[in-house]
């Protein structure tokens, strides 16, 4: 008599604490996967019965066959020699599990327009979780259909199946009777135990000698399971059964994966001797820069942002970083970059591969010049391309958030004329005189054009250091409301010799947390020049009070 399992009583098995995450497993199964791949490029394998052999304990053993060569009598795991006996004519390819599981992932990859959670499984199938995207292809059916016209538009053989499990959806695209196969959507281990009861046990994904033992017990449908304890399924048959079970069934989570974005251009070198000096490593890096960028220049691309990694044949990888101002593909700078911190690089026992990829890439704008290596904005491309390196090799040492410019902003206010415009993206305020401030080393975003939102005011002089905040002083006058004769700052009188002003500036319309200021270029007797303003009304008598302030000194 079946007795309910409690899964936090069960040997491996983990409690689910809390609400379960609804999930809507889409599983994939390309049962002719290895000789379909292959047909892309050999028609013959689709056309003729074709296999595919491994070396096996000094015997070539088929490892995969075509539809033709199986309804001709050719199994997986067949002699080579037995198969020509019996289909003289058979083609022979050998079988490469490496591509194979590279090409399943790269098709893993394609099949992420229709979800994010995309992850291989094994040799030959896929599983996707559409939980909330089926909406978007007008629900499961419609989804399930695209899928399937473009896979066949590929030329592969497929069978889907849909459960809340990757277990259930697995055993269901193999063995159920239909294709498309659908457990109900929010099945709980009742319902699910009522889809699989009839399968063979070899749907738990059971390891082959496993299954075995369970058919030669009598146990040969997953309904016979369900009646024996998960303890005596332990001692006789190990862990396998009860955990592959409980997962099919959803009570223990079976996380889908999604792979990993790939970064966008990338270059490697494998070394059939590990390498430990600093020339090797250099030299290394400079045939990668080769490769990396030929390609970019081939897609008119550069690089924002490259990793170097070097493998170590410990089993441990060191990691370089370095970021450019601007997207970059020549191979000069960006060797000096590597350059200043190859010397991070520990070999240790040596390095037996090196990987460089630019995970951030952008389009290149190229410049036109003409004769004279001159813009149409009037600016040389060469020191265009000698600032960027500059900023880059200070960004790389210092941190880019660290580097910045002042660029110009539609504002009468001196302190708000300016803002400061940095490698990480549009500017922060900024008061001119003021020094940059620290930022942190995020993706940096260019400093060295030419374009800015305003201009420079060229018919006003101004002094080059302002002061912030401007310093009240005590202004004396010949006249009331008139031009300073003198001013005391710092407990220092200073006699004027000559004043020029005054020029208002007044704030934004829509602002009005400033008053109106007249503002006056003075020199004092011992040479100092000053830029003095008054703020508030001429009149002393007015209200507010008229006040003085030192806002910058000329040099």
């Amino acid at each position: 008599m079946s007795r309910e399992r409690n899964p936090a009583t069960q040997p491996g098995a983990p409690a689910l604490s809390g609400p379960r995450i609804s999930r809507r497993i889409l599983a994939v199964w390309l049962p002719w996967w290895p000789s379909e791949r292959l047909a892309r490029h050999r028609p013959e394998a689709r056309s003729r019965p074709f296999v595919t052999v491994a070396e096996r304990n000094g015997r070539l053993i088929v490892d995969a066959a075509n539809p033709r060569a199986t309804r001709a009598g050719l199994t997986p795991g067949m002699p080579l020699a037995d198969a020509r006996a019996i289909v003289p004519d058979v083609i022979v390819h050998p079988a490469d599990p490496a591509d194979d599981a590279l090409a399943l992932e790269r098709l893993a990859r394609w099949a992420d327009r229709f979800t994010p959670r995309v992850m291989p499984d094994g040799t030959d199938t896929l599983f996707l979780d559409i939980a909330g995207c089926t909406h978007i292809f007008g629900g499961e059916e419609a989804l399930t259909a695209s899928l399937r016209s473009a896979l066949e538009g590929f030329g592969l053989t497929v069978r889907l199946a849909l459960a809340d499990t990757p277990g259930a959806a697995w055993a269901l695209t193999r063995y159920g009777a239909e294709d498309p196969a659908v457990a109900p959507s929010g099945a709980g281990p009742d319902e699910l135990k009522r889809a699989l009861a009839q399968l063979p046990v070899a749907a738990l994904r059971l390891g082959s000698d496993v299954a075995e033992a369970l058919v030669s017990f009598g146990l040969d449908r997953i309904c016979t399971l369900f009646a024996i304890e998960p303890v005596e399924l332990i001692r006789r048959f190990g862990m396998e059964p009860v955990r592959r079970l409980d997962q099919a069934l959803g009570r223990i989570d079976e996380p889908i994966t999604p792979l990993r974005p790939l970064p966008p251009r990338e270059a490697h070198r494998a070394f059939a001797e590990p390498i430990s000096t600093a020339a090797d490593i250099r030299a290394a890096v400079d045939g990668l820069l080769d490769d990396l960028c030929g390609e970019m220049g081939r897609a008119g691309e550069g690089a924002r942002r490259l990793h170097l990694v070097c493998h170590r044949v410990e089993g441990d990888r060191r990691t370089l970083t370095v970021g450019t101002s601007r997207p970059l593909r020549r191979k000069k700078p960006l060797m000096g970059l590597f350059a200043e911190k190859l010397d991070q690089v520990e070999p240790g026992f040596g390095i037996d591969e090196i990987v460089l990829a630019a995970d951030i890439v952008e389009t290149i704008d190229e410049l036109q010049t003409d004769w004279s290596g001159e813009t149409p904005g009037g600016y040389r491309a060469a020191d265009e391309e000698e600032l960027a390196d500059l900023l880059d090799r200070l960004g790389n040492r210092f941190g880019f958030g660290r580097i910045g410019r002042p660029v110009p902003r539609q504002s009468w206010l001196p302190e708000r004329a300016a803002v400061r415009e940095g490698l990480l993206g549009s500017g922060s305020g900024m008061r001119p005189g003021s020094g940059p401030h620290p930022g942190s080393a995020a993706q940096p975003k260019p400093a060295a054009h030419h374009a800015v939102p305003a201009s420079w005011p060229e018919d006003r002089r101004r002094p080059l250091r302002l002061l912030s905040p401007p310093e009240p002083v005590e202004a004396v006058n010949l006249e009331p409301g008139g031009s300073p004769f003198g001013f005391r700052y710092r407990g220092r009188f200073r006699q004027l010799r000559a004043v020029e002003g005054p020029e208002r500036l007044e704030c934004e319309w829509w602002r009005e947390d400033a008053p109106r200021r007249d503002y006056y270029l003075a020199e004092d007797e011992a040479g100092g020049r000053y830029w003095l303003y008054r703020a508030g009304g001429r009149d002393p008598g007015t209200t507010p009070r008229p006040r003085w302030f030192l806002h910058g000194v000329f040099a």
